[in-house]
């Protein structure tokens, strides 16, 4: 027993030394970011990102960082995804997103969706998928409380109200799980990704002697459908597919 205490207190001390450590990291690239020093910056960002951390924050600060030094248009716009991607109502990355988006080269309208689709997404963006749990706990916890007023209320009439918002509780509750599932799905997902080359060639085929169907530039998003060897097929917005290499893109 004495000798799993001395283990435990061990892990305990070296999970405080880790915690330590990146807070360390994380105040000397805010301090070097704020001093306009964005080189320092994005290497103190990214050695926290090398460590294993991730988090909206970090890849909204590497975004910065990216976009302050010039020549980094793709990967900016890479780590902007990347905090959306984890928190959709990030508004300061889809802000700095939409604003880098008008340097890309390829300005590619998107197929419509349907128009409840898009309703959706926009109702599922307003909070992370944490947030849409802890909203679905409360919700449950409200639903909880008036079912214990509708089943000991005295008065019917409370008992009749109680219900009726229980009922309304939890469908909310229901609809707060739907986007929380629906979000972490999309971060679990790994079908995104930009292109970071400045010019690419999409082929029919994957191999160099398939034809070129079109060219698209650094900073486009792309959606993989296939890999075949180190070859991917790809689609845009629009709805156009084809082959491009591999290491000419990086998952978001």
């Amino acid at each position: 027993m004495r000798r799993f205490i001395i283990y435990l207190a061990l892990i305990c001390i070296s999970l405080q030394g880790i915690a330590l450590e990146r807070d360390s990291l994380w105040n000397v690239a805010v301090e070097a970011y704020s001093q306009g020093e964005y080189q320092n910056a994005l290497d103190g960002f990214l050695a926290l990102e090398k460590e294993g951390f991730a988090s909206p924050e970090l890849y909204y600060n590497i975004g910065n960082s990216y976009y302050n030094l010039s020549g980094y248009l793709a990967h900016s716009v890479l780590y902007y995804e990347k905090a959306l991607k984890l928190d959709p109502s990030n508004k300061d990355a889809r802000a700095n997103l939409e604003f880098v988006h008008q340097f890309t080269l390829d300005k590619i309208e998107s197929v419509p969706e349907f128009v409840l689709i898009t309703w959706f997404k926009s109702l599922r963006n307003i909070f992370s998928s944490n947030g849409w749990a802890y909203a679905a706990l409360a919700f449950l916890a409200i639903t909880a409380v008036l079912l214990l007023i509708f089943r000991f209320g005295r008065s019917m009439v409370l008992r009749k109200i109680s219900f009726i918002f229980a009922i309304i509780m939890f469908i909310f509750m229901a609809v707060s799980i739907v986007c929380s599932l629906g979000l972490r799905g999309e971060i679990i997902r790994d079908d995104g990704a930009i292109v970071m080359k400045p010019v690419s060639s999409v082929k029919s085929s994957p191999n160099e002697s398939g034809k070129s169907l079109f060219i698209i530039h650094e900073g486009t998003k792309v959606r993989i459908l296939e890999e075949l060897g180190m070859w991917c097929k790809v689609e845009l917005s629009d709805g156009r597919q084809g082959w491009m290499l591999k290491q000419e893109i990086e998952i978001i």
